[in-house]
């Protein structure tokens, strides 16, 4: 049996208890919440025209992040680097993200990283070390 490759990041704790992590999208550094609750990955609007992104406004809305719920945009991140590693059509949902600015501690926040991606490239948080771990994609998660 061959084991899987892991790549590890390390992640930032704000003040508020929030992990961040940097990312690449598009060739732009981000700043992302890991966010296990987040049912989709996330980005704010605000930020998505300077990425190069094209956005699909959703019959539907988004419900959560701690008020009610928000008009959500449907885009395709095409080019989404990690850890050195390139993460192809990685799915994202736009949404208003202004309130969530304050769990930045300073960093501006462009997402959210949600459960998602964390389940396809299954991912470990260890909270002692502050380490995220990711590892090659299930291969049975669309």
């Amino acid at each position: 049996m061959e084991l899987a490759k892991t790549t590890s990041l390390k992640f930032e704790v704000t003040e508020t208890g929030h992990q961040i992590i940097q990312a690449k999208i598009n060739g732009h550094t981000v700043c992302l919440i890991l966010d296990t609750a987040a049912g989709a990955s996330v980005l704010d609007r605000a930020c998505i025209k300077k990425l190069g992104i094209q956005e699909e406004v959703s019959e539907e809305n988004a419900a959560g992040l701690g008020t009610a719920e928000h008009e959500m945009g449907l885009i395709d991140v095409v080019k989404f680097e990690l850890a050195g590693l390139l993460y192809k059509s990685t799915q994202f949902v736009s949404l208003n993200l202004d309130h969530v600015q304050a769990a930045g501690g300073g960093n501006s926040i462009h997402g959210l990283l949600g459960s998602p991606f964390f389940r396809k490239y299954q991912a470990i948080l260890d909270f002692g070390t502050n380490t995220l771990t990711i590892r090659e994609p299930l291969s049975d998660f669309d």
